[in-house]
């Protein structure tokens, strides 16, 4: 006469499976980012890369340029204001660099205080607009802002250059 195991067994495996779908217990994440906050500060150029976004679409093997030795970049200097968690002023200071911002000083503004993505800088009489590639954080003081240049006739993007500053 054989004997099975088997309902032990699924009653054994059943329990084991049952006691091991325990809800987990998930620490708060804390606060989320004062984005506009993190922004303001004063920002020194570090790096500047120049992409070829006609290359970039027909796969051409030369795609970017490093042009951050090529001129004095690193002489460029943004400063940007708050007041509170509200954007204030701004101000450049190009040194010997190219005016990679052509407006001398005036207002900012973001798109979204919460999660910002464009930066739009307004003097009484002109507005630059650049689009923020990465936030700044206390671990990585790195601002990276990108400019487009767009053909005027059919508005195709024909170049894109990316700025990369560090918190001072």
């Amino acid at each position: 006469m054989k004997t099975s195991n088997k309902p032990g067994f699924f009653i054994a495996t059943a329990m084991v499976l049952l006691y091991a779908c325990q809800p987990e217990q998930y620490k708060s994440v804390g606060l989320p980012n004062d984005n506009v906050s993190m922004l303001a500060g004063t920002w020194k150029l570090n790096k500047v890369i120049q992409t070829d976004e006609d290359s970039k679409r027909k796969g051409f093997p030369y795609q970017q340029l490093d042009l951050t030795t090529l001129f004095p970049y690193r002489d460029f200097v943004l400063k940007l204001d708050a007041n509170g968690s509200a954007p204030s002023t701004f101000s450049t200071t190009p040194g010997n660099s190219p005016r990679i911002i052509r407006l001398a000083s005036g207002n900012w503004l973001v798109d979204d205080p919460a999660y910002p993505k464009v930066l739009t800088l307004a003097s009484a009489t002109d507005t630059a607009r650049v689009t923020l590639g990465a936030y700044p954080t206390g671990i990585t003081p790195v601002l990276k802002i990108t400019r487009e240049r767009r053909d005027s006739a059919s508005n195709r993007l024909i170049m894109s250059y990316s700025y990369e500053f560090t918190k001072q």
